[in-house]
């Protein structure tokens, strides 16, 4: 894989060839994986469900509840999943306002803004992916929004990105999708899209 740094002003020849752009939220736009991980590991202390950082870390874009019985599964325990979603929830809101964008995609998004259709496809509930957009201000740039609240199949389905393509009136076919894991990619790849990786601000077409 090659990576790849855009220009910060202007427009890019390589997003020229496509009709929209379609972004993960956690870890690909904004930095909020450790904030989300921090939560994960005292509410798997607390629930004693083992913790592996990199491991879940591989999971985003799937609902916590889906990774919490992903896991009491793989481990052979029984877990109170909405519990254990409950306590992980409430201790990330604590901090979600520390939430900042990566200042790469800022730019990205800024660059891109008027030029070219942009939405937005995530794993976490609308009302923080919302929270989140609002408070860093990139819901002015970015107003189309999929959320694990609006889909049945999350990802690794391809269902949230062909919803934010179906809202954008966009062609899946012409479409290109920024994630920062597999799952993700994997995701895009599913939806007939083409995609970047997206590793804090750094791309990478994969």
């Amino acid at each position: 894989m090659l990576g790849w740094a855009f220009p910060p002003r202007g427009a890019n020849p390589l997003f020229e060839q496509y009709d929209a752009l379609i972004f993960d939220m956690d870890g690909t736009l904004v930095d909020s994986m450790p904030l989300h991980l921090d939560a994960w590991q005292i509410t798997s202390d607390e629930f004693q469900l083992a913790f592996d950082r990199e491991l879940v870390n591989s999971y985003g874009g799937i609902p916590t509840r889906k990774i919490v019985a992903m896991l009491a599964e793989q481990q052979g325990v029984t877990i109170d999943v909405e519990a254990f979603t409950r306590r992980k929830i409430a201790l990330y809101l604590q901090h979600i306002s520390e939430v900042s964008v990566f200042p790469t995609m800022a730019e990205l998004v800024k660059a891109q803004y008027g030029k070219i259709p942009m939405g937005i496809g995530t794993g976490a509930p609308r009302d923080q992916a919302q929270q989140i957009l609002h408070t860093t201000g990139l819901a002015a740039f970015i107003p189309v929004l999929v959320s694990a609240d609006d889909v049945q199949n999350h990802k690794p389905n391809p269902d949230t990105f062909l919803k934010v393509a179906e809202l954008l009136g966009v062609d899946p076919h012409r479409c290109l999708v920024f994630e920062d894991t597999e799952i993700g990619i994997q995701a895009g790849k599913a939806a007939g899209m083409a995609t970047m990786l997206a590793t804090e601000g750094v791309l990478k077409r994969v």
